[in-house]
């Protein structure tokens, strides 16, 4: 049986003119998972992570002190979709859908609930393949196969437990393929996940199951509710 242990990367730099990495907390966040992980003795036999910034860097602090530092890898299997590209694409649709002009579109962003009902909106027409007119991105089917191929890869690699940092979308899919959810429900226990969280899965018989999801216990013991987050 292979145990896989799915981080999702530190708080990245949302709003910023690069949100491909990590703020000041999702370095903390990183390094109080790492600092856990030595206090309870954890062990495994692969560290990798996806090649995106944010989830290197989540990795390297959660490595931070150790006076051996385990061998690490990185595949791009377990990037994030690129939801940059995917907002961008629909967002002029998204804006007539919900009868906002140009105009509003500085109030639009300014407003956090109508932001994420908008991007959940943009998955959707990511998922439908809604035709767009900007430069051809990876589809929703697409991610899948990525996804599992990486999957696959893991459980012929002979490893007993594997720790891998990655993002909220690769987390979701997983748990959807280990519980048979919807992509309705997928996607919504996406916006859940929390960052630096740990989901347990494991692998026996080319058979994913679920054996525990978002743990952050390792921030709540810190004591500070700003450790938090979900982006």
């Amino acid at each position: 049986m292979t145990r896989l242990y799915l981080v999702r990367h530190g708080q990245a730099s949302f709003g910023a003119a690069r949100y491909d990495q990590l703020s000041p907390l999702g370095e903390r966040q990183g390094r109080l998972l790492g600092q856990h992980l030595q206090r309870t003795a954890f062990r495994a036999d692969a560290w990798l992570s996806g090649t995106l910034d944010r989830q290197r860097a989540t990795l390297a602090a959660m490595l931070q002190g150790l006076e051996t530092p385990p061998a690490i890898d990185s595949h791009s299997a377990f990037n994030e979709y690129d939801h940059e590209a995917i907002f961008a694409a629909y967002l002029p649709r998204i804006m007539e859908e919900l009868g906002l002009t140009p105009d509003q579109r500085v109030a639009f962003f300014a407003d956090t609930r109508q932001f994420q009902r908008a991007f959940a909106r943009a998955m959707q027409h990511w998922v439908d393949g809604t035709p767009h007119d900007r430069e051809p991105f990876e589809t929703w089917e697409a991610f899948q196969a990525r996804l599992r191929e990486g999957l696959e890869r893991l459980a012929r690699s002979g490893h007993e437990r594997i720790v891998i940092v990655t993002s909220g979308g690769p987390i979701s899919f997983a748990v959807q393929v280990a519980l048979g959810l919807t992509t309705e429900k997928t996607f919504a226990l996406n916006w859940t996940i929390y960052n630096a969280s740990v989901t347990e899965l494991r692998l026996r018989r080319g058979a994913l199951m679920l054996a525990g999801f978002n743990g952050v216990a390792h921030l709540e013991l810190a004591g500070d509710p700003s450790l938090l987050t979900y982006r």
